[in-house]
């Protein structure tokens, strides 16, 4: 026997053990080109490898399958899941279904391999219809059964026999290299195909990680600001808890109403605006200011007046500085004004009187409101509000 024919023939027994398991896998379930539904043989898979289980004996390893996924969902999930108003049965049939949808990912692969016990040949038709379409053309034969091993023993007999059989190794040689051709060109589309999908993965990956990042810092964004207004909010409470100590103790009036900020406060007399506090601002705010008064018309405190405005109006005079006034209806038929004056970097003013993410500012509004109608009976009937 030469060289080459030495060559050839050890292949042909190299190439008999890659791929006589699946073709031997093929014929014994191809049966006339009609096959069982795979999706049924995929749903029925783990009942399959129950029987499997082994004993206690054997150990742990042992015991692990993949059919006692759902047993085990059944048993556990319950205990996490506790729907309310759900039966204990019922939750124990949902872990049951969780586990078993679970393991139906890895049967799937299962029916794609040769070697694994769950083999089909109706799902490799369909998943893989390119290399069922090479083996059933080449091998597939239910004539005659063809294997690679009994080319091997042929060819060794021949050899042995000293025939000539040159022409033959060529053209096994021949089918042999065209055959592993064409798959290595599949193999390349088909890895070609999973770089692409891979590649769009990691992209949409990238572009998750990217909204998650954004999410969670508008998250923590909000936690701050909650936590900022909430400090607001407990500063508030305490000046309301000194604020009805000082009205006990007969000492409160219009100057302890800077709650929020420094501010004027304005009462209608006739055809003007007469002043009655100035707290906390640089005093420059007229005294009295008449209703028809060109210089102040876009004033807040002849805005809402005029207009008879039902909510607070904004005013920014200059930069960085604003003022809200809100028109309040005092008892015995009297009109104030009361004007917010704030920076723009206060955030607590900001908070408590614009924006209501901590706190309604209308209620701030009717805090404030209240505690005027107060004021008011101290400023009319001092002498009663003494003996109170």
């Amino acid at each position: 026997m030469s060289q080459e024919d030495k060559y050839y023939h050890s292949r042909l027994l190299a190439i008999s053990y890659v791929f006589d398991r699946p073709i031997e896998q093929l014929k014994n379930s191809y049966i006339d080109e009609k096959y069982s539904n795979w999706i049924i043989w995929l749903l029925l898979s783990p009942f399959r490898d129950i029987p499997k289980i082994k004993s206690v004996s054997t150990g742990v390893k042992g015991l692990f399958n993949l059919s006692l996924i759902p047993i085990l969902s059944a048993a556990t999930v319950p205990i996490y899941l506790d729907i309310p108003g759900i039966h204990a049965s019922l939750d124990i049939v949902i872990g049951y279904l969780m586990g078993y949808l679970f393991t139906l990912f890895f049967y799937y692969r299962k029916m794609l391999q040769f070697d694994s016990g769950h083999f089909h040949t109706g799902a490799y038709r369909k998943f893989r219809n390119q290399e069922y379409q090479l083996f059933r053309a080449a091998f597939l034969d239910d004539k005659n059964d063809f294997y690679f091993k009994g080319l091997y023993d042929y060819l060794d007999t021949i050899l042995q026999r000293g025939e000539n059989f040159d022409s033959l190794i060529t053209t096994v040689d021949t089918r042999l290299d065209n055959y592993l051709q064409n798959e290595r060109v599949d193999y390349k589309k088909q890895v070609a195909i999973l770089e692409d999908k891979l590649n769009q993965t990691e992209q949409s990956v990238r572009e998750l990680t990217v909204r998650y990042d954004e999410m969670i810092e508008e998250l923590i964004e909000d936690r701050d600001q909650l936590m900022e207004g909430a400090v607001y909010v407990i500063q508030l409470i305490k000046d309301i808890n000194i604020l009805l100590y000082r009205i006990k103790n007969k000492l409160f009036s219009t100057k302890d109403l800077n709650l929020v900020s420094g501010f004027t406060l304005y009462e209608k007399d006739g055809e003007i605006m007469r002043r009655i506090e100035d707290v906390g601002t640089t005093g420059i705010s007229p005294i009295e200011i008449p209703l028809d008064s060109h210089k102040y018309s876009e004033w807040g405190v002849l805005k809402v007046i005029n207009e008879d405005l039902k909510t607070p109006f904004v005013n920014d005079p200059y930069s960085n500085h604003s003022i809200v006034s809100y028109q309040m209806k005092m008892d015995y038929g009297r009109r104030w004004v009361f004007n917010f004056h704030f920076d723009k970097s206060d955030l607590k003013s900001y908070h408590l009187l614009i924006n209501d993410d901590i706190i309604e500012s209308r209620e701030v509004y009717r805090l404030i409101h209240a505690l005027c109608l107060l004021s008011q009976d101290n400023q009319l009937f001092p002498k009663e509000a003494a003996n109170k």
